[in-house]
C-alpha cells in the first residue's frame, strides 16, 4: 500500500514521461500521416490513445472495487482513508499528470485556435485542482468514477476527429454520433444526479453519517475539499452544458450537411 504522502514523487516522475511519450508519439505519427493537416492528426490519434489506457485503467479499478457508477455509498465508501493500492495512485496521479501536460501544451497545439480555448483552460485547472482534492481527501472511487465519466466520451471524440482526417468520413459520422451520447448523458445528466446535487442538498452528508456513524462530517470532507470539488464540478457542469449545444449543434449539420465539421475550429487560424 502507498501513502499520499508519496504522490508529489509520483507525479514528478510521471509528468516528464508523459511529455516525452506525446513528444515521440505524435513525431512519429506526424512522419506516417498522409493529410492535410498532419499536427492536428497526429494530436487527435494521441489523445485516441491516451483517454483509451485511462479508461481501460479506470474500468480496472471500478471492477476490482465492485464499484458502478449509480451507488451513492460507492462514491464515499473509500472517504478518508490514508493508503491506497499502486494501481489507484497510478491511475489518479496518472490522470493529474495527463491534465497538467495537457495544460502546458495547450500553448503550442493547433487546438489553441479554437474558440473554446479559454473554456478548456478554466477546464484543465478546475480538473487538476478537483483530482488532487479527492486523492487527497481520500475519495478514490469519487475520482475514478467522475474522471470514467469523461475520458470515455473522448475516445470517439478523437477517433472520430482522426478517421475524418484521414478520409474515413462516414465511420467518421457514426462514431461522432457515438461521442454525442457518451458526452451527453454521463456528463449532463449522471454527473449532476450522482456526483454534484448530493453536495448541495445535503444527500451527502445524510449518505455519510450513515457510513461513519459518529465520525465529524469535516473530519471526512473538509469545507475546503467540498468548495473546490462540488464548486469545481458545477463549474465544469455549465461547461459540459455549453459542449453539448454545440455537439448537437455539429450533429444536426452533419445530417443536414451530409458531413460533420467542427464549429470551434471557426477562427483564422484553425487550420
Amino acid at each position: 500500500m502507498l501513502q499520499v504522502s508519496d504522490s508529489g514523487k509520483l507525479v514528478c516522475v510521471l509528468v516528464p514521461l508523459h511529455i516525452v511519450f506525446r513528444l515521440v508519439f505524435q513525431t512519429i505519427a506526424q512522419k506516417l500521416i498522409k493529410g492535410k493537416n498532419p499536427k492536428k492528426t497526429s494530436e487527435s490519434m494521441f489523445f485516441c490513445v491516451q483517454y483509451c489506457i485511462l479508461s481501460v485503467l479506470g474500468t480496472k479499478l471500478l471492477q476490482q472495487e465492485n464499484t458502478w457508477w449509480f451507488h451513492y455509498t460507492d462514491l464515499y465508501r473509500e472517504a478518508n482513508v490514508d493508503s491506497f493500492t499502486p494501481l489507484h495512485a497510478f491511475y489518479m496521479m496518472g490522470e493529474l499528470s495527463v491534465y497538467i501536460s495537457a495544460f502546458i501544451f495547450m500553448f503550442f497545439e493547433t487546438r489553441k485556435s479554437y474558440a473554446d480555448f479559454y473554456m478548456n483552460i478554466i477546464h484543465h485547472v478546475i480538473t487538476i485542482s478537483i483530482i488532487w482534492s479527492t486523492y487527497s481527501a481520500g475519495y478514490y472511487n469519487y475520482c475514478v468514477i467522475v474522471a470514467q465519466m469523461h475520458d470515455i466520451s473522448d475516445i470517439f471524440l478523437e477517433f472520430s476527429k482522426t478517421v475524418h482526417a484521414l478520409g474515413f468520413a462516414q465511420t467518421s459520422k457514426v462514431t461522432f454520433a457515438v461521442f454525442a451520447v457518451t458526452f451527453i448523458v454521463p456528463r449532463v445528466f449522471v454527473l449532476p444526479t450522482y456526483c454534484i446535487i448530493p453536495f448541495w442538498n445535503g444527500f451527502m452528508n445524510k449518505t455519510l453519517t450513515e457510513m461513519f456513524p459518529g465520525v465529524d462530517l469535516l473530519e471526512l470532507f473538509s469545507r475546503k475539499d467540498r468548495l473546490v470539488i462540488a464548486g469545481g464540478l458545477s463549474v465544469i457542469y455549465v461547461l459540459n452544458c455549453i459542449w453539448a449545444v454545440a455537439i448537437l449543434k455539429m450533429a444536426i449539420g452533419m445530417f443536414k450537411k451530409k458531413e460533420w465539421i467542427d464549429i470551434r475550429e471557426k477562427t483564422k487560424n484553425s487550420e
